[in-house]
Protein backbone atom coordinates (compact mmCIF):
# COMPACT_ATOMS: atom_id res chain seq x y z
CA UNK A 1 0.00 0.00 0.00
CA UNK A 2 1.34 3.49 -0.80
CA UNK A 3 0.60 6.05 1.76
CA UNK A 4 1.36 9.89 1.61
CA UNK A 5 2.14 11.45 4.69
CA UNK A 6 0.04 14.77 5.69
CA UNK A 7 1.21 18.22 5.88
CA UNK A 8 -1.26 18.97 8.39
CA UNK A 9 -2.12 15.41 10.53
CA UNK A 10 -5.61 14.99 11.52
CA UNK A 11 -5.51 15.50 15.36
CA UNK A 12 -1.54 16.38 15.21
CA UNK A 13 -0.18 13.24 15.20
CA UNK A 14 1.25 10.90 12.15
CA UNK A 15 2.11 7.14 11.82
CA UNK A 16 2.32 4.85 9.76
CA UNK A 17 -0.03 2.16 9.47
CA UNK A 18 2.95 -0.59 9.42
CA UNK A 19 3.57 0.82 12.84
CA UNK A 20 1.96 -2.00 14.88
CA UNK A 21 2.45 0.50 18.25
CA UNK A 22 -0.32 2.61 17.68
CA UNK A 23 -1.81 3.58 21.21
CA UNK A 24 -4.77 5.53 20.42
CA UNK A 25 -7.72 3.53 19.54
CA UNK A 26 -9.05 6.19 17.49
CA UNK A 27 -7.49 6.34 13.83
CA UNK A 28 -7.79 8.72 11.24
CA UNK A 29 -7.45 7.79 7.27
CA UNK A 30 -7.73 9.65 3.93
CA UNK A 31 -9.03 7.66 0.87
CA UNK A 32 -8.28 10.55 -1.91
CA UNK A 33 -10.04 8.39 -4.48
CA UNK A 34 -12.77 9.45 -7.13
CA UNK A 35 -12.42 6.62 -9.67
CA UNK A 36 -16.07 5.58 -9.70
CA UNK A 37 -17.53 9.48 -9.19
CA UNK A 38 -20.02 10.06 -12.37
CA UNK A 39 -20.19 13.68 -12.25
CA UNK A 40 -17.98 16.59 -11.20
CA UNK A 41 -14.78 15.99 -10.13
CA UNK A 42 -12.84 17.10 -6.92
CA UNK A 43 -13.50 14.65 -4.05
CA UNK A 44 -10.03 13.40 -4.43
CA UNK A 45 -8.90 16.65 -2.70
CA UNK A 46 -11.53 15.95 0.31
CA UNK A 47 -9.05 14.08 2.70
CA UNK A 48 -6.73 17.07 2.43
CA UNK A 49 -9.20 19.83 2.85
CA UNK A 50 -10.67 18.15 5.57
CA UNK A 51 -7.44 17.88 7.61
CA UNK A 52 -6.74 21.73 7.02
CA UNK A 53 -10.35 22.72 8.24
CA UNK A 54 -10.15 21.10 11.00
CA UNK A 55 -6.56 22.87 11.96
CA UNK A 56 -7.66 25.72 11.02
CA UNK A 57 -11.71 26.07 12.21
CA UNK A 58 -12.11 23.48 14.61
CA UNK A 59 -8.93 24.03 17.13
CA UNK A 60 -11.09 22.90 20.10
CA UNK A 61 -9.99 19.77 20.97
CA UNK A 62 -13.30 19.40 22.92
CA UNK A 63 -16.09 18.19 21.87
CA UNK A 64 -19.54 19.76 22.20
CA UNK A 65 -20.28 16.88 24.88
CA UNK A 66 -17.41 17.67 26.82
CA UNK A 67 -15.04 15.23 25.67
CA UNK A 68 -11.11 15.95 25.12
CA UNK A 69 -9.54 14.98 21.92
CA UNK A 70 -6.35 16.17 22.93
CA UNK A 71 -3.66 13.28 21.32
CA UNK A 72 -6.79 11.14 21.44
CA UNK A 73 -6.41 10.52 17.01
CA UNK A 74 -3.73 9.52 15.18
CA UNK A 75 -3.68 10.25 11.25
CA UNK A 76 -2.17 6.73 8.93
CA UNK A 77 -2.08 9.45 6.01
CA UNK A 78 -4.00 8.68 2.59
CA UNK A 79 -3.66 5.73 1.39
CA UNK A 80 -3.88 6.17 -2.74
CA UNK A 81 -4.83 4.85 -5.39
CA UNK A 82 -3.36 1.95 -6.90
CA UNK A 83 -3.79 3.10 -10.62
CA UNK A 84 -6.73 1.11 -11.15
CA UNK A 85 -9.62 0.67 -9.22
CA UNK A 86 -9.56 -3.19 -8.49
CA UNK A 87 -6.14 -2.82 -6.97
CA UNK A 88 -7.20 0.28 -5.08
CA UNK A 89 -10.12 -1.52 -3.20
CA UNK A 90 -7.71 -4.57 -2.21
CA UNK A 91 -5.88 -2.21 -0.84
CA UNK A 92 -8.30 -0.37 0.85
CA UNK A 93 -9.93 -3.43 1.99
CA UNK A 94 -6.82 -4.99 3.52
CA UNK A 95 -5.84 -1.79 5.58
CA UNK A 96 -9.53 -1.39 6.74
CA UNK A 97 -9.44 -5.36 7.94
CA UNK A 98 -5.69 -4.43 9.92
CA UNK A 99 -7.20 -2.00 11.53
CA UNK A 100 -10.46 -3.31 12.38
CA UNK A 101 -8.54 -6.26 13.46
CA UNK A 102 -6.40 -4.43 15.92
CA UNK A 103 -9.20 -3.29 17.81
CA UNK A 104 -9.48 0.52 16.36
CA UNK A 105 -12.13 2.56 15.86
CA UNK A 106 -11.07 4.00 12.37
CA UNK A 107 -12.40 7.52 11.03
CA UNK A 108 -11.69 7.83 6.99
CA UNK A 109 -12.35 10.97 4.75
CA UNK A 110 -13.34 10.46 1.34
CA UNK A 111 -13.15 10.54 -1.79
CA UNK A 112 -16.55 9.17 -3.60
CA UNK A 113 -18.44 7.09 -2.16
CA UNK A 114 -17.39 3.93 -3.45
CA UNK A 115 -15.12 3.56 -1.01
CA UNK A 116 -16.93 2.99 1.52
CA UNK A 117 -17.39 -0.36 -0.48
CA UNK A 118 -14.27 -2.27 0.61
CA UNK A 119 -14.15 -0.67 4.02
CA UNK A 120 -18.15 -2.83 4.62
CA UNK A 121 -16.36 -5.62 3.41
CA UNK A 122 -13.66 -5.54 5.81
CA UNK A 123 -16.18 -5.37 8.61
CA UNK A 124 -16.23 -8.94 8.07
CA UNK A 125 -13.08 -9.48 10.35
CA UNK A 126 -15.42 -8.67 13.22
CA UNK A 127 -17.13 -11.80 12.86
CA UNK A 128 -20.73 -10.70 14.21
CA UNK A 129 -23.40 -8.70 12.11
CA UNK A 130 -22.44 -5.51 11.52
CA UNK A 131 -25.19 -2.69 10.94
CA UNK A 132 -24.93 0.26 8.60
CA UNK A 133 -26.17 3.39 8.87
CA UNK A 134 -26.24 5.99 5.68
CA UNK A 135 -27.13 9.97 5.91
CA UNK A 136 -27.48 10.69 2.19
CA UNK A 137 -29.79 12.27 -0.64
CA UNK A 138 -29.25 8.92 -2.84
CA UNK A 139 -29.93 5.39 -1.84
CA UNK A 140 -27.31 4.55 -4.04
CA UNK A 141 -28.93 1.39 -4.59
CA UNK A 142 -28.51 1.07 -8.38
CA UNK A 143 -27.56 -2.79 -9.74
CA UNK A 144 -25.58 -0.64 -12.02
CA UNK A 145 -24.87 2.89 -12.94
CA UNK A 146 -23.82 3.28 -16.89
CA UNK A 147 -22.87 -0.33 -16.63
CA UNK A 148 -20.84 0.16 -13.47
CA UNK A 149 -21.24 -1.86 -10.87
CA UNK A 150 -19.44 -0.44 -8.36
CA UNK A 151 -20.45 3.43 -9.05
CA UNK A 152 -21.02 5.64 -6.03
CA UNK A 153 -24.27 5.39 -7.01
CA UNK A 154 -24.19 1.41 -5.93
CA UNK A 155 -22.80 1.63 -2.60
CA UNK A 156 -25.67 0.45 -0.23
CA UNK A 157 -26.55 -2.50 -3.32
CA UNK A 158 -22.90 -3.64 -2.94
CA UNK A 159 -23.05 -3.64 0.84
CA UNK A 160 -25.94 -5.75 1.08
CA UNK A 161 -24.66 -8.28 -0.73
CA UNK A 162 -22.35 -9.07 2.24
CA UNK A 163 -23.47 -11.37 4.26
CA UNK A 164 -22.22 -10.16 7.61
CA UNK A 165 -24.20 -6.78 6.81
CA UNK A 166 -27.43 -7.27 9.30
CA UNK A 167 -29.31 -3.97 7.94
CA UNK A 168 -28.40 -0.71 6.21
CA UNK A 169 -30.53 2.52 7.56
CA UNK A 170 -31.11 5.19 5.00
CA UNK A 171 -31.23 8.69 6.49
CA UNK A 172 -32.14 11.93 4.55
CA UNK A 173 -32.82 10.37 1.11
CA UNK A 174 -35.28 12.39 -1.28
CA UNK A 175 -33.93 10.74 -4.82
CA UNK A 176 -35.90 7.96 -4.96
CA UNK A 177 -37.34 6.11 -8.44
CA UNK A 178 -37.90 3.08 -9.57
CA UNK A 179 -35.07 0.84 -9.91
CA UNK A 180 -34.14 1.73 -6.78
CA UNK A 181 -37.40 1.40 -5.10
CA UNK A 182 -37.80 -2.33 -6.95
CA UNK A 183 -33.82 -2.85 -4.98
CA UNK A 184 -35.23 -1.47 -1.52
CA UNK A 185 -38.03 -4.20 -1.55
CA UNK A 186 -35.49 -6.62 -2.92
CA UNK A 187 -33.59 -6.22 0.55
CA UNK A 188 -36.96 -5.59 2.63
CA UNK A 189 -35.41 -7.67 5.65
CA UNK A 190 -32.44 -5.89 5.47
CA UNK A 191 -33.38 -2.21 4.53
CA UNK A 192 -34.60 0.35 6.40
CA UNK A 193 -35.70 4.04 5.02
CA UNK A 194 -35.93 7.21 6.51
CA UNK A 195 -36.82 10.28 3.90
CA UNK A 196 -36.17 13.49 4.37
CA UNK A 197 -39.86 14.41 4.47
CA UNK A 198 -40.70 12.15 7.62
CA UNK A 199 -38.06 14.06 9.73
CA UNK A 200 -37.04 15.35 12.13
CA UNK A 201 -39.65 12.74 13.58
CA UNK A 202 -38.49 9.59 12.35
CA UNK A 203 -35.07 10.32 13.16
CA UNK A 204 -35.69 8.97 16.80
CA UNK A 205 -37.69 6.18 15.76
CA UNK A 206 -35.12 3.25 14.43
CA UNK A 207 -36.21 0.20 17.33
CA UNK A 208 -33.77 -2.00 15.28
CA UNK A 209 -30.94 -0.07 16.32
CA UNK A 210 -30.87 -1.30 19.99
CA UNK A 211 -28.73 0.05 22.52
CA UNK A 212 -25.18 -1.62 22.34
CA UNK A 213 -26.19 -2.40 18.74
CA UNK A 214 -22.23 -2.78 16.53
CA UNK A 215 -22.85 0.47 13.90
CA UNK A 216 -20.69 1.63 10.83
CA UNK A 217 -21.69 5.19 10.50
CA UNK A 218 -20.97 6.51 6.43
CA UNK A 219 -22.01 10.15 5.89
CA UNK A 220 -22.27 11.23 2.33
CA UNK A 221 -22.01 15.21 2.34
CA UNK A 222 -25.45 15.68 0.04
CA UNK A 223 -27.43 14.56 2.45
CA UNK A 224 -26.92 17.46 4.24
CA UNK A 225 -29.25 20.56 2.91
CA UNK A 226 -26.83 22.73 0.27
CA UNK A 227 -27.08 25.44 2.53
CA UNK A 228 -25.27 23.73 4.61
CA UNK A 229 -22.94 21.21 2.89
CA UNK A 230 -22.78 23.40 -0.60
CA UNK A 231 -19.37 21.76 -1.62
CA UNK A 232 -20.58 18.39 -3.56
CA UNK A 233 -20.56 17.33 -6.24
CA UNK A 234 -24.35 16.11 -6.32
CA UNK A 235 -26.34 18.77 -3.98
CA UNK A 236 -30.40 18.05 -3.51
CA UNK A 237 -32.14 20.81 -2.06
CA UNK A 238 -34.34 19.86 0.82
CA UNK A 239 -31.54 17.78 2.98
CA UNK A 240 -30.55 17.85 6.25
CA UNK A 241 -29.55 20.52 8.83
CA UNK A 242 -26.02 19.83 10.95
CA UNK A 243 -27.82 20.54 13.93
CA UNK A 244 -30.14 17.14 12.94
CA UNK A 245 -27.14 15.45 12.13
CA UNK A 246 -24.96 15.99 15.02
CA UNK A 247 -27.71 15.74 17.58
CA UNK A 248 -28.33 12.19 16.05
CA UNK A 249 -24.44 11.30 16.30
CA UNK A 250 -24.25 12.38 19.82
CA UNK A 251 -27.53 11.24 21.15
CA UNK A 252 -26.73 7.49 19.57
CA UNK A 253 -26.71 4.39 22.32
CA UNK A 254 -24.98 2.18 19.54
CA UNK A 255 -21.28 0.38 19.85
CA UNK A 256 -19.43 2.81 17.04
CA UNK A 257 -17.37 0.58 14.82
CA UNK A 258 -16.20 3.29 12.38
CA UNK A 259 -16.99 5.93 10.46
CA UNK A 260 -16.46 7.70 7.00
CA UNK A 261 -17.51 11.00 5.60
CA UNK A 262 -17.30 11.36 1.90
CA UNK A 263 -18.17 13.03 -1.06
CA UNK A 264 -16.55 16.57 0.10
CA UNK A 265 -15.77 18.76 -3.46
CA UNK A 266 -13.80 21.00 -2.02
CA UNK A 267 -13.97 22.76 -5.89
CA UNK A 268 -17.44 23.49 -5.23
CA UNK A 269 -17.35 24.96 -1.59
CA UNK A 270 -18.22 27.93 -0.80
CA UNK A 271 -16.00 29.69 2.36
CA UNK A 272 -14.92 26.44 3.31
CA UNK A 273 -18.48 26.02 4.46
CA UNK A 274 -18.55 22.09 4.30
CA UNK A 275 -15.29 20.71 4.78
CA UNK A 276 -15.33 23.05 8.23
CA UNK A 277 -18.98 20.71 9.14
CA UNK A 278 -17.11 17.69 7.88
CA UNK A 279 -14.10 18.05 10.01
CA UNK A 280 -16.49 18.71 12.57
CA UNK A 281 -18.80 15.38 12.31
CA UNK A 282 -15.57 13.45 12.60
CA UNK A 283 -14.85 15.23 15.21
CA UNK A 284 -18.09 14.85 17.17
CA UNK A 285 -18.26 11.20 16.20
CA UNK A 286 -14.34 10.52 17.71
CA UNK A 287 -15.72 11.90 20.96
CA UNK A 288 -18.90 9.66 20.79
CA UNK A 289 -16.51 6.53 20.09
CA UNK A 290 -14.00 7.92 23.21
CA UNK A 291 -17.26 8.04 25.51
CA UNK A 292 -18.63 4.84 24.42
CA UNK A 293 -15.66 2.88 26.14
CA UNK A 294 -17.38 3.71 29.67
CA UNK A 295 -20.69 2.18 28.71
CA UNK A 296 -21.69 -1.63 30.06
CA UNK A 297 -22.19 -3.20 26.98
CA UNK A 298 -18.89 -1.97 25.35
CA UNK A 299 -16.88 -5.29 26.39
CA UNK A 300 -18.94 -7.78 24.87
CA UNK A 301 -17.70 -6.20 21.66
CA UNK A 302 -14.01 -5.27 21.71
CA UNK A 303 -12.36 -7.19 19.31
CA UNK A 304 -8.70 -7.76 19.11
CA UNK A 305 -5.49 -9.29 17.46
Amino acid sequence: MQISQPAIPFGGCFKTVSETQIDSQLVFVGLPDEQQSSYRRGCAKGPKRIREAYDGYCYNSTTESGIDLTAAVVDLGDWLPQGCWELTQKSYYSGAQSLFRAGKIPFFAGGDHAVTIAIGQALDVLDEPIHIVQIDAHPDLYPQLDDNPYSHGCVAARLLEFKHIASITQIGIRTMNSIQNQQAQRFSDRFHLVLARDLPEQLERLPHLTEGAPVYLTIDLDGFDPAFAPGVSHPVPGGLTSRQVLNFIQRSQWNLVGMDVVELNPEQDVNDQTAILAARLLHEGMGYAMQQSSRPWKSQNVHTV
